[in-house]
């Protein structure tokens, strides 16, 4: 009997351990993102039909987002139907806050992306030059769990921003006043901001739009030069500069380095989501002693940078 469970216990612990690197990997590529941390900043109902959105936070590897042209429901979760989604996952490396997302002739089979792969989930997906809404989510293609950001050409298309948890003028926008223009992309500064986060006041500001009411085309090509803040360059931010030590820990702390000596942000979740900690630190050491031991995933901001790092406690 000894000997058997000898045996067994390594192929338990291996299990065990694999189950938890699922439910890690699963976490940390969707259930990070939350309303605000991608902003649309070009929208083309001619054509195949054309798009781009910001990344406001970094974007986990192979994070799956769903973009579609339904709009939010009533109920909290639901979208109505007729019209189609697509489904976009992310590079395989993460995607930096500041990147620029550009989706191509998205209405048909040749539909392209500049980074990551898209496909046709469902639907007939059609924005239209009539007036039509873009919304972007996670979750499952028919029951998104949050709702990222939404853009119109046209008023009164939105659907319900309530039950999206979406506010108009800030995660989500309407690029004209009058009317209902073909196209739109913001022209705007991409540089100086102090945070990723600030560049949503930018971005919903119709003065930094051009529209075109007669051939949405005309915005194309869509401009894809990063944004950037001052302190911490979108092209050089790297998780590396985040270090998490010791790990794994059992002796109720763990220092966090950065590459300068600035507050960071941290919120810890467990493997099933759960929010366990929140806190700012001004110095490296963080107190982890009420956590029990197992494995958690750390969000960790910086000058609005942001990137995730696992934490095992013993």
């Amino acid at each position: 009997m000894y000997l058997y469970g000898l045996i067994l216990y390594p192929l338990i612990m291996k299990k065990i351990y694999f189950l938890l690197f699922t439910l890690t990997s699963v976490f940390t590529a969707s259930a990070q993102l939350q309303a605000g941390d991608i902003a649309f900043i070009a929208f083309n109902a001619d054509g195949g039909d054309d798009f781009a959105f910001v990344a406001l936070a970094d974007i986990p590897a192979n994070t799956v987002i769903f973009l579609t042209d339904n709009e939010p429901d009533t109920t909290p979760g639901t979208l109505t139907s007729g019209e189609g989604i697509l489904q976009y996952t992310s590079p395989s490396t993460d995607l930096n806050a500041g990147t620029v997302v550009i989706f191509s002739d998205a209405s048909t089979t040749s539909r392209g992306v500049n980074f990551g792969t898209i496909i046709s989930d469902s639907g007939s997906f059609n924005l239209a030059a009539g007036g039509d809404a873009l919304f972007a989510y996670i979750g499952s293609a028919n029951a998104p769990t949050t709702f990222l950001a939404g853009i119109q050409n046209e008023s009164n298309n939105e659907g319900d921003l309530n039950s999206a948890g979406l506010v108009e003028g800030d995660t989500f926008f309407t690029f004209t006043a009058s009317g209902n223009p073909d196209g739109g992309k913001y022209t705007g500064p991409r540089t100086d901001e102090t945070a990723f986060s600030d560049y949503r006041v930018l971005i919903n500001d119709i003065n930094n739009w051009i529209t075109d009411t007669s051939n949405g085309e005309s915005i194309l090509p869509i401009d894809d030069t990063v944004f950037t803040i001052p302190t911490l360059s979108t092209t050089t931010f790297k998780q590396s500069e985040f270090s998490v030590f010791p790990n794994p820990t059992s002796n109720g702390f763990v220092n966090i380095k950065t590459a300068n000596n600035q507050p960071v942000a941290v919120v810890a979740y467990d493997v099933l989501g759960k929010q366990v900690l929140n806190t700012t630190l001004t110095t490296s050491r963080l107190n982890v002693s009420n956590l029990k031991a197992g494995v958690y995933i750390l969000k960790l901001t910086q000058n609005g940078a942001t990137t995730t790092k696992k934490l095992v406690i013993e």
